[in-house]
């Protein structure tokens, strides 16, 4: 008897329910859509290195700033300022290359960075660079850009050779 009431009550629940076909199904209109978009990582090749040339150090007055900027063009210090500026100086230069009309933020990985001279001493050099570019080829050749920056000399700054390494990056805005 337990198996009767249990089947019929079981019939009674499968009879009332609402079959799936019956229920009100709705769609979004319009539509979503789903979007990606793919692109290539980027590379950074360093193509040349700086060189702010020779430096001739007179009657040095107070602290005097040598800049290079990206055409490779150099100022060497204030007016009368004690520095005479020689050489064949040039700028560093970089390749960067990804995706085609894509933006690419440029920056350094510290505001400034030491160059150790030969003789003792450091030079802080701080870079200066565009902020950005649009890839316009995707792959090779890339685009390239060019590094300046300067460093500041004053009448305790020993002579020598000075060096040391520039941390340039890229990434994509």
């Amino acid at each position: 008897m337990k198996k009767t009431l249990l089947a019929a009550a079981t019939l009674a629940a499968v009879s009332t329910a609402v079959p799936a076909a019956a229920q009100s199904v709705a769609s979004a209109t319009p539509r979503a859509t789903a979007n990606a978009r793919l692109i290539k990582p980027l590379t950074l090749t360093a193509l040349r290195d700086l060189n702010f040339g020779t430096i001739v150090m007179g009657t040095i007055a107070g602290d005097q700033t040598v800049s290079i900027d990206g055409a490779g063009s150099v100022s060497c210090g204030a007016s009368g300022g004690g520095l005479t500026c020689a050489g064949t100086p040039q700028s560093a230069g970089y390749r960067v290359t990804g995706t085609q009309g894509q933006v690419v933020v440029i920056s350094s990985a510290a505001p400034s960075f030491p160059l150790s001279g030969s003789n003792g001493g450091t030079l802080a050099f701080v870079p200066s660079f565009p902020a950005s570019l649009t890839l316009g080829n995707s792959g090779a050749p890339g685009n390239d850009f060019d590094v300046g920056g300067s460093v500041t000399i004053n009448s305790s700054t020993p002579d020598g050779v000075y060096s040391g390494q520039i941390d340039i990056q890229v990434a994509y805005q």
